[in-house]
């Protein structure tokens, strides 16, 4: 998963789509990311440390989604 979610947010950086698709990917993968520190995450993808927010954000969206019966498809 870390190697796929690494590429995907790699590929989509030559797009100018880089933190979008960290977006999706962390909201796509929420459930299993829960566990993850956030700064090794980050370490591990090769993404910047400052990007820690923006995981803590998608995984709590990804919750608030659950909550309200909003999946992703």
């Amino acid at each position: 998963m870390i190697e796929e979610i690494r590429k995907a947010v790699r590929d989509a950086a030559l797009g100018n789509q880089k933190i979008a698709m960290f977006h999706f990917q962390v909201l796509k993968n929420a459930v299993a990311l829960e566990s993850f520190d956030p700064e090794s995450f980050c370490l591990e993808i090769g993404v910047p440390k400052t990007y820690q927010t923006e995981f803590r954000k998608m995984l709590s969206l990804a919750r608030v989604m659950r909550q309200q019966g909003v999946g992703l498809s």
